[in-house]
């Protein structure tokens, strides 16, 4: 989008990450949409909202009126309590994890509530159609064996490490991608 003259927002949680994503040009915004969406309000194209910070809410108050609010993901939803503080663990009740709940609801609203949205919901491409992810799994292996994909690895953990692991990288703060060693 940038090499076509788009203005590229990112919301960052800290500075390391806005280093990194200055180098590629774009404009980095905090975390917090309050800080934030009073300065871009109705004036963006197209949002990619991978986290679902606010149930998709600020994203698409963001939206011109002809733009396109595009909902990857709710990692969020999961890892942060009152705009990016760690919730450290499980919101359960007696009927299980609320944030499940949570998610459902995100989605719901994000597929047939919110005018001017597509959501994609990876986990449900995946096992609608594993045979195209099969594909490019095997291109992506091509690509880092001939060495035109670098992968930017944060951390190499055993099996073990796992559980600790994906809470780290759902903090936002890997530098990376995390490796399983078998």
């Amino acid at each position: 989008a940038k090499l076509e003259g788009a203005n590229v927002y990112v919301t960052t949680m800290e500075s390391r990450q806005d280093d990194y994503m200055k180098t590629m040009g774009v404009k980095c915004l905090p975390l917090a949409p309050s800080k934030w969406l009073h300065k871009l309000k109705g004036k963006m194209d197209i949002v990619i909202d991978n986290t679902c910070f606010d149930s998709y809410d600020s994203s698409w108050k963001a939206l011109n009126s002809k733009g396109l609010l595009v909902c990857t993901g709710m990692t969020s939803i999961y890892s942060f309590q009152d705009f990016g503080v760690s919730t450290g663990g499980c919101a359960c009740d007696a009927f299980g994890d609320i944030r499940d709940y949570q998610a459902k609801w995100a989605a719901i609203k994000a597929r047939y509530m919110m005018s001017q949205t597509k959501f994609h919901d990876l986990w449900e491409s995946f096992q609608n159609d594993p045979k195209k992810y099969q594909q490019e799994l095997k291109y992506l292996c091509f690509l880092v064996e001939s060495g035109t994909l670098k992968p930017r690895i944060a951390e190499r953990v055993s099996i073990e490490e796992v559980p600790d692991a994906q809470r780290y990288l759902e903090t936002g703060k890997a530098n990376g991608t995390i490796v399983c060693l078998p």
